[in-house]
């Protein structure tokens, strides 16, 4: 169940749209572009119905990636030749395997810096 626990470092990688990610027993995370929600939970019976481990459907100027790992298939949308296309099966396999520690987000107030504080090049 690694893909459903690392379902939010899926989703924070740059380019990704959407993941839907779904374990046999029919429970589904998804995150992302809700309009894309329909359409994954409906593409992961595309991959029952094949013998293959991965599928790619293009879809006007995005990429639906399909995978099964373990016991659950993901399903990932992202821009049409985006740069991430060429890692994502690696990281869907490593994400798969071993549950990640949560996302920590920035504050507001580590992100800014104090706009008053000459960096210290500047003497």
């Amino acid at each position: 169940m690694s893909l459903r626990a690392n379902i939010d470092h899926l989703a924070a990688a740059p380019g990704i749209v959407a993941v839907n990610v779904a374990d046999p027993a029919g429970n589904q995370e998804f995150r992302g572009e809700e309009s894309w929600s329909p359409i994954l939970a409906a593409a992961m019976g595309l991959l029952k119905k094949t013998d293959e481990s991965t599928i790619r459907l293009v879809i006007g100027q995005h990429t639906v990636v399909l995978q099964g790992e373990g016991e659950e298939t993901v399903a990932v949308v992202l821009p049409t030749g985006h740069a991430i296309a060429k890692s994502l099966r690696r990281m869907i396999r490593r994400m798969s395997r071993k549950v990640r520690a949560p996302i920590v987000r920035p504050s507001l107030s580590q992100s800014v810096s104090d706009p008053t504080r000459q960096p210290s090049s500047w003497g």
